[in-house]
């Protein structure tokens, strides 16, 4: 079963934390794609390189910055392939990122789609444009759009249309703010806690990844989803050292 790990942070981490996560996140790496467990995983930008667009009566409406207006945000995923929640907690746990950052485990709500640059963006490949993140925020109550047969067939259209260029790398429809666990790490005990790792109203019910040659190019795509003319997709793009 497919898990999207969200890293969540609320400020760069001091140099002591980075200087353990950067001497022990390599070995869990390793251990973790040796078991097939996970699959690949990317650190964002910060939250000021974020986009907010909506579309309204036909019109694009673009904000700089992120949708939620908290202290807390994604910095990071990872993509798992685990056969419960008790082994995506397992391995979210021995991450060393745990000791000092939420980590919320969120189940996809169907299948994921992943397009022909998953395997460029699983290996930091990033020669054929830069990758966004297109996170689809919403309310408690339309999360149903998700499961509006019409919307479906508009997003699955939208994926078909990018995908010829290669620019469509993932997505899919994550499971509902009920379906979230919550874990920290604090003095080698494992704390978990049901729900989203960002406190917010609204929640990230969708995803998209694509690559693009520029900012304004993810804009449009993400103008051109569906879910843009009901709710807000913040594009940010990924991290590239």
């Amino acid at each position: 079963m497919k898990y999207l790990l969200f890293i969540c942070s609320d400020g760069l981490p001091v140099p002591e934390a980075m200087a353990v996560m950067q001497r022990d996140l390599p070995a869990w790496i390793d251990e973790m794609g040796g078991r097939g467990v996970r699959l690949f995983g990317r650190e964002l930008e910060l939250p000021e390189a974020a986009a907010t667009v909506r579309v309204r009566e036909g019109e694009t409406l673009v904000t700089d910055g992120p949708f939620a207006e908290t202290k807390e945000f994604v910095a990071g995923l990872d993509l798992l392939d685990c056969a419960d929640l008790d082994e995506a907690i397992e391995v979210a746990a021995k991450s060393p990122v745990s000791r000092y950052h939420p980590m919320e485990i969120r189940p996809f709500r169907g299948e994921l789609q992943l397009g022909e640059g998953a395997s460029r963006f699983a290996r930091d490949d990033d020669s054929a444009g830069t990758p966004y993140l297109l996170a689809m925020w919403m309310s408690q109550a339309p999360a149903a759009l998700l499961d509006d047969e019409a919307v479906k067939r508009e997003s699955d259209a939208w994926r078909r249309h990018v995908q010829p260029s290669g620019i469509h790398v993932l997505g899919g429809a994550l499971g509902d703010p009920e379906t979230a666990t919550t874990l920290r790490v604090r003095d080698g005990e494992t704390v978990l806690s049901d729900g989203p790792g960002i406190d917010a109203a609204e929640f990230i019910a969708a995803i998209e990844v694509v690559s693009c040659p520029g900012r304004r190019q993810a804009i449009e795509l993400a103008a051109a989803h569906p879910i843009a003319r009901h709710h807000a997709i913040e594009v940010r793009p990924f991290y590239s050292g």
